[in-house]
């Protein structure tokens, strides 16, 4: 009999005694800011500030060791901004990742050093595409840029519409440029046109304009700031969209310790 009160108050006092690895599976909740305490808090805090995303969910399977190694670590952000261009969606699943020491995330200091493998995916709109070009060539300088374009992606390739000002001689010409294109990934970051066929309103002009328009608005998305080790190698189009992606794709960690934001 004395056992079983023995056995009964210690599994009472099991359920009642805080347990450090339940606090630790819990959710934390950040909205419009956030004031970091803790390492990945540091390391959260250090995403905000690259994507200034709309929403971000970091998930870890564990807390770093005390060099900054990750086991595992997932990441789901949207509306998210890289340097003149927004993404509809940023996921990426790393494991075995070793960042710089986490003494140095509260400064700021974070680097991703290596990762043993990176599973991601991106998705963009043609009207993210649209307006960062906007951003990068409308008016840029004094020589020759786009005064307008416009592209439509399609499941089969993308159509592009747009007037270029070019100085051909002493003379300034409007040219009606248009492309149809397939899109290719480049050094597994960046998205380029692939054999752009072009068309011009003005059947005279030198080659060396049109490339040098087509150029300028290469490549559509630069992901090369993008600060953990990435290798995108597909694309699949849909009617306004591209999705970019490793071979891959990101899965979420299951039962793990996870932090979200959500802009104001």
């Amino acid at each position: 009999m004395l056992g079983k009160v023995f056995c009964v108050t210690l599994l009472f006092l099991f359920f009642l005694a805080p347990l450090p690895f339940l606090a630790e599976a819990a959710d934390f909740e950040f909205r419009g800011s956030i004031e970091p305490q803790t390492p990945v808090e540091h390391l959260l805090a250090f995403y905000l500030e690259k994507f200034s995303p709309e929403t971000l969910k970091l998930t870890i399977a564990e807390q770093p060791d005390e060099t900054g190694r990750f086991r595992d670590i997932f990441m789901d952000l949207s509306g998210v901004n890289i340097d003149e261009i927004r993404l509809d969606t940023l996921t990426f699943r790393m494991h075995d990742v070793q960042f710089n020491a986490p003494e140095n995330w509260a400064q700021g200091n974070v680097e991703c050093l290596e990762a043993l493998q990176t599973y991601a995916l991106c998705h963009i709109t043609e009207e993210d595409i649209n307006r960062g070009l906007a951003e990068k060539t409308f008016g840029r300088g004094r020589g020759d840029h786009w005064k307008k374009i416009a592209l439509e992606i399609h499941p089969e390739g993308l159509k592009g519409r747009g007037v270029y000002l070019a100085k051909v001689l002493f003379v300034t010409l409007d040219i009606l440029i248009e492309v149809d294109s397939e899109l290719e990934i480049i050094k597994n970051r960046e998205l380029w046109l692939k054999d752009p066929e072009v068309r011009i309103n003005r059947l005279d002009l030198p080659d060396y304009i049109t490339w040098k328009a087509l150029k300028q608005i290469q490549p559509l998305l630069d992901l090369n700031r993008v600060p953990f080790p990435l290798n995108l190698h597909s694309i699949e189009l849909q009617k306004g969209a591209a999705t970019l992606s490793t071979r891959l794709l990101p899965k979420p960690i299951p039962d793990g310790i996870s932090y979200s934001y959500k802009a104001e």
